[in-house]
Formats: C-alpha cells, structure tokens, sequence
C-alpha cells in the first residue's frame, strides 16, 4: 500500500492520471508475486470507511465521452461520505473503473474493476481487522462503519495469474471530489469536427442559389 500526498493541485502523471487537489491524497494497492490460492482464484479488494455518526455514505458512478486522460476508460466512481440532508460532500474516494497489469501501466495493461456496495459494517468486521487495531474493538458503537467490495478482472478472473502484477490507484480527499473537463485541446477537435460540415454546408448551399439565380438571369422575357 502506498500514500502520496500532494500539496497542490494537478493530474497524476501514470495511468490512471488522477485530477487531484491539494486537500487530497493517492493511495496505491500493489499487489505482486503472490501466489494465487487456486487456478481460478479472484481478486476482491475490500475497502473498509469509518465515519462520525450521522454520516451518510453514497457510491456514485459519473460516466463521460471523454478519455483523454486514461484510453478506453469512461467510468469515474466516487464513495462520497455526505451529511444526512445531503447537501454537502465531507469527504471522498475516487478511482476510475481500471487496474493496471504492470508496473508501467499503458492503455493495453488495463483490468477492468466493478465495485459493490456500500453496506453497513459495524458487526461484521473479523478479530483481525485493521479498523479494530486502529479504532479499537468499542468502534463500533461510536462511529458508522461501512464496507465496498472492488473486484478486479473478468467473470474467469485469470488476469492476475497471467500477469502476477496489480495496481489499483485512488484519490482520498476533502470536499467534493475533483471532476475532469475538456482540455482545450479536445475541444478544438470537437469545434473542427463539428463546425467544418456545418461550414461545407452554408458554402455548398451558398453555391447551389447563386447557380440557380445565375441560370434564371439568362432567361430572355418573351415580350
């Protein structure tokens, strides 16, 4: 597990190149070289939240046209934890719907990852929890505690065993989460894309009315 801390605001540079704040961190899930229990093992991350009581946590799932950032990959989910009338965000965790099969991750070592949840926790955590060690074994009575499960892989769940590498990133922060926009880059592509038919055809409609005006000009009256 690795944390990084940012005291400004930017994207991550490796994939998934996270947009982050200055009140947010990355925490990073590696996984590598560990022997898999059996030929058709899954990997399921569970992801334990501790909250002050009256919180409310929400899964939310924001998809896009747009991915500039992170190819092929359109879904960002977000585990936002609110106040009871909902509305405003405490706190988040972020992650974009992909793992990465390498320690350089490109577009082709991408993992798909599904998450399920939340659902409350408070008796069901196991003796060996890190939220008991932290927390202590009365955490339960004073805080709202609860669980999402993140699945990596396919239905058969052998991406890990052929590659015995796995990273997960997400973005835990303060606040709203941050929400990715257009680059101007992009939206220059999209102002060429969608202007220039518009413009053929203004020119082209233009031609088609001086040409008839100019063929009736050459009419003759009779009288």
């Amino acid at each position: 597990l690795q944390v990084t801390a940012y005291e400004a605001g930017g994207r991550d540079g490796p994939l998934p190149s996270l947009l982050h704040t200055a009140d947010s961190s990355k925490v990073e899930f590696v996984l590598a070289g560990v022997a898999p229990r059996g030929n058709s093992s899954r990997l399921v991350l569970e992801v334990a939240t501790v909250e002050e009581a009256g919180v409310v946590r929400a899964l939310r799932s924001t998809r896009s046209i747009d991915d500039e950032y992170t190819p092929t990959i359109f879904e960002v989910l977000s585990l936002a934890a609110e106040s009871q009338d909902g509305s405003s965000t405490l706190s988040f965790l972020q992650w974009k719907a992909t793992a990465y099969g390498s320690p350089s991750p490109r577009r082709e070592d991408g993992i798909q990852c599904r998450a399920q949840g939340p659902r409350a926790a408070n008796g069901t955590l196991p003796t060996s929890s890190l939220v008991l060690a932290y927390f202590g074994e009365g955490v339960g009575s004073t805080h709202t505690i609860s669980t999402i499960n993140i699945s990596f892989g396919g239905e058969e769940g052998k991406v890990y065993q052929e590659k015995h590498y796995l990273s997960w990133s997400a973005l835990l922060g303060f606040g709203q989460p941050p929400k990715d926009t257009f680059s101007p880059l992009v939206i220059s592509i999209m102002a060429v894309a969608l202007g220039t038919p518009m413009v053929m055809l203004l020119v082209g409609s233009c031609v088609v009315l001086f040409a008839q005006r100019r063929r009736y000009s050459e009419y003759e009256p009779i009288n």
